[in-house]
């Protein structure tokens, strides 16, 4: 009898482990066909960015490594249940106390604050150069430089503890000494710390509130001795109050946080000029694009997105005329500057393929405003490249 027991036990014993090793092979056979399974995607809806694709195997690429490099960015990018992978693991890191996904920090008052970047000392260099010869080049011209400082920085005190960023007062510092006389600095740091207790920035998204944008906009009137006179009374609309931004998307921090989006326009009909706005897609009477209110990116509603060249004609009692030569940052702000100008020329360089030498003369541009945020100016290879001859 006891033989009988101890012989079923290690038939049972032998039949589970047999079992195990099936289904171990199994789900290894299963891995590896579902590998064959063309399952990738271009585009990640929920962090808002472009996924690595499968490599194309090249001789070259093998013999200088880069095809393993591309592989591995493929392999990260592409896999089954990725979003699900990608969730469950900010939960276990935020039961562990972590507080930053994707360069982005979780921070207090559901504030999510994207990490202060580290200037690329020769593309910054290169392209305060060119700004020092397109200044030299146009003598008559004036020309401004403002830096949109980031939340992390304004807000440093949401930034959960512990947390170490770079430190972007003095990169601005450094960026304001080296400017060319020709450029003049527009100092917005001070503008927005004065008011960091409002809402100026948004709480899922890299960018500043149209309020922030507003503050902002004084200071650059001042700064540019625009005429105040044709400054309207600003009245504020809400127009969705269902916005989640890019860095939730980005982090997958604060998925379900929804918050508001305003736009501002003049009390008065008679205090703000009619526009004419011409991205090459056929002229429209407004800066606004409402569709995208419905769409993945809700702050595009302003200016449609960001485009390579926008050409903005008012009834403006001016002649003056505007070169804005800016990132994403600069699109809700725009409005702001429409009761100053005549024309404005707006150039983002990051999809803006021409010369700006060629826009100056042909515009009859009087002004220069080059608005970027801080972490896309200390990192950006664009701006020296749509100043520069040919």
């Amino acid at each position: 009898m006891r033989q009988k027991k101890q012989k079923e036990f290690k038939s049972g014993r032998a039949y589970r482990r047999k079992t195990a090793a099936l289904l171990f092979f199994g789900l290894l056979i299963l891995i590896s066909l579902l590998e064959l399974i063309p399952l990738e995607q271009d585009f990640s809806d929920k962090e808002n960015r472009p996924l690595a694709t499968r490599p194309k195997l090249a001789w070259e690429d093998v013999a200088d490594g880069s095809f393993m490099d591309k592989y591995e960015a493929f392999r990260s990018d592409q896999f089954l249940g990725r979003n699900l992978w990608v969730s469950l693991k900010n939960r276990i890191d935020l039961l562990m106390g972590k507080r930053e996904s994707n360069g982005v920090f979780k921070g207090k008052d559901d504030y999510l604050l994207e990490d202060i970047k580290e200037a690329d000392q020769e593309k910054l260099h290169a392209n305060l150069k060119a700004m020092a010869d397109f200044g030299e080049s146009y003598e008559k011209v004036p020309i401004y430089l403002a830096l949109a400082p980031n939340a992390a920085n304004i807000l440093s005190d949401k930034l959960p503890r512990f947390a170490v960023t770079k430190d972007q007062n003095g990169m601005f510092r450094e960026i304001s000494q080296e400017l060319s006389e020709r450029v003049a600095w527009v100092d917005l740091s001070k503008t927005l710390a004065a008011h960091k207790k409002e809402e100026i920035f948004y709480r899922t998204d890299s960018h500043w509130t149209t309020l922030g944008a507003y503050y902002a906009s004084q200071q650059l009137v001042e700064s540019m001795q625009l005429d105040e006179a044709k400054t309207p009374k600003w009245e504020k609309y809400v127009v969705t109050n269902i916005f989640t931004g890019d860095l939730s998307l980005k982090s997958g921090y604060q998925t379900g946080y929804q918050e508001s989006i305003y736009i501002y326009t003049a009390k008065s009909d008679k205090e703000m000029p009619q526009i004419v706005v011409d991205a090459g897609e056929g002229k429209i009477s407004t800066l606004y694009d409402r569709t995208k209110l419905k769409e993945m990116d809700a702050y595009d509603l302003f200016l449609g997105g960001s485009k390579g060249m926008v050409n903005i004609r008012t009834t403006a009692d001016t002649t003056d005329r505007l070169l804005l030569v800016k990132d994403s940052y600069a699109n809700c702000l725009i409005p702001f500057l429409v009761p100053y100008f005549r024309e404005i020329i707006v150039i983002d360089p990051e999809f803006y393929e021409g010369n700006l030498n060629d826009i100056m003369g042909e515009k009859k541009i009087s002004r220069v405003l080059f608005l970027y945020s801080g972490n896309t100016f200390v990192q950006d290879d664009k701006i020296s490249g749509v100043l520069q001859d040919g």
